[in-house]
C-alpha cells in the first residue's frame, strides 16, 4: 500500500514537471517570438529611417544641381518639377520640394534686436489680402520681440495679452523666433480656420529669408505695396513664367511698380531677391514588404543654400542669407545676379512623423 502511494505521488510529481515545463517552454517561445517580431520592426523603422536619409541627400543633390544651371529659382527650375518615386524593391522614396521664399518668413518681423518695419507693413497687408485682422501682425511681432511693451500701442504685454486671449498670457511669451507656423495657435486672434487661411503664404525659417519674387504668389507680391491687388500682380507672374527675373530691379520697371519712389524701393529691395536661400523638402518613405500592411514614414527637411565664405567676402549683395535682415542696418541689395557664385547647400533641420503632415 505504502509503496503504490508512494509511484502516485512520484506519477503526480512527474505531471507537474511536465505541466511546469511546458508552461516555461510556452512562455519562453511566446517571449522569442516578440524578440523576433520587434527586431523584425526595429529592422523595419531603421530601413525607412536609411530610406529618408537617402530622399535627403537626393533634395539636397537636386538643388545643387540646380544651382549649378542658373543663379536665379524659378518654378521652370529642376527641383520645381515633379520627382518621380525611387523604386528599389519593396521599397520606395519620394520627394516634394518646396521654395520657402516664395512665402512671408514671419521671423523677419524682428531681427539683430530691431523690428523690421518695411516687413511689419508687408505683413500687415498680407492679412488684409486675406481678409484677416491687420493687427495680428502685431500680436506676431510680439511674441518674438524682447521687450514687454505691445508694439507702437504701448502697455503692458502681460495685461493687454492676458485680457485679450484666452490662449496666451504674456508671462508665457517666449521672445524668440518661431520653430514652426503651428505656434501661431497661441497666438491672438489666431485659430484653426486663420492658421488655414495664412499657411499657404508663411513661413516659418529660423534665419532672414527674402521673398524670392520668381516664385512668390500672386497675392503675397500684392503685399509688397500699399493698395496691390492680386490681380494687378498677374503681369509679373506672366513675365516670369516665361523667363525668370534675374534681378530685382527688373520688378521696378513694371507699370504698377514704376511709380514707386526711391525711397520705398530702398525699403523694399533688402527683402526681395530673384533665388532662394531655403527649400523644404517633405520625404515619404515607403516599405511594402507586407501585403497586409503598407508602412510608411515621413520627414520634413528644410535646406539652406548660402554664399560661401569666399563670395560673403566679395559680395556686400543684401540677399546674402549669412547676413540677417539687411534693412536693420540701411544697406542696399544689388544686382542678384552676379554669374559663378558659389553656394553652400546643407540641411537646417529633419523633423520626422509618423503621419504626412501639412505641406
Amino acid at each position: 500500500m505504502i509503496a503504490r502511494s508512494q509511484r502516485g505521488v512520484a506519477l503526480l510529481t512527474i505531471l507537474l514537471l511536465v505541466v511546469s515545463i511546458t508552461v516555461v517552454a510556452g512562455a519562453m517561445l511566446a517571449s522569442q517570438k516578440i524578440a523576433i517580431r520587434r527586431s523584425g520592426l526595429l529592422f523595419d523603422q531603421n530601413q525607412l529611417l536609411q530610406d529618408i536619409n537617402a530622399g535627403q541627400q537626393l533634395a539636397v543633390t537636386m538643388i545643387r544641381a540646380d544651382n549649378k544651371l542658373n543663379d536665379t529659382d524659378s518654378m521652370q527650375d529642376i527641383w520645381a518639377q515633379p520627382i518621380p518615386p525611387y523604386n528599389f524593391g519593396t521599397h520606395s522614396i519620394s520627394i516634394e520640394l518646396r521654395d520657402e521664399a516664395s512665402r512671408f518668413n514671419i521671423n523677419n518681423l524682428y531681427q539683430n534686436g530691431a523690428v523690421d518695419t518695411t516687413a511689419l507693413a508687408i505683413f500687415q497687408r498680407l492679412l488684409t489680402q486675406l481678409n484677416l485682422d491687420a493687427e495680428i501682425a502685431i500680436a506676431v511681432l510680439d511674441y518674438q520681440d524682447t521687450d514687454s511693451e505691445v508694439h507702437e500701442d504701448g502697455g503692458n504685454e502681460s495685461v493687454v495679452y492676458t485680457q485679450q486671449s484666452n490662449t496666451i498670457a504674456a508671462n508665457t511669451l517666449p521672445n524668440q523666433p518661431f520653430i514652426s507656423i503651428d505656434q501661431l495657435q497661441e497666438i491672438r486672434g489666431i485659430d484653426a480656420d486663420v492658421l488655414a487661411a495664412l499657411r499657404p503664404y508663411i513661413t516659418a525659417t529660423p534665419y532672414f529669408l527674402a521673398i524670392n519674387v520668381n516664385t512668390a504668389s500672386p497675392v503675397l507680391l500684392a503685399a509688397l505695396i500699399e493698395g496691390g491687388t492680386g490681380e494687378q500682380m498677374q503681369e509679373l507672374v506672366a513675365i516670369r513664367e516665361k523667363q525668370a527675373l534675374t534681378s530685382v530691379d527688373d520688378m521696378w520697371q513694371l507699370p504698377l511698380l514704376s511709380s514707386l519712389n526711391e525711397e520705398q524701393r530702398k525699403a523694399l529691395t533688402p527683402l526681395l531677391a530673384v533665388d532662394s536661400q531655403a527649400f523644404m523638402a517633405l520625404i515619404t518613405a515607403t516599405d511594402s514588404a507586407d501585403s497586409d500592411q503598407t508602412r510608411q514614414r515621413f520627414a520634413t527637411v528644410l535646406i539652406r543654400k548660402t554664399a560661401t565664405e569666399t563670395e560673403s567676402n566679395s559680395n556686400s549683395n543684401g540677399n546674402n542669407p549669412n547676413n540677417s535682415n539687411p534693412n536693420n542696418n540701411n544697406s542696399t541689395l544689388g544686382d542678384a545676379s552676379n554669374s559663378d557664385k558659389a553656394k553652400d547647400v546643407k540641411v537646417v533641420t529633419q523633423r520626422l512623423w509618423a503621419f504626412r503632415p501639412s505641406f
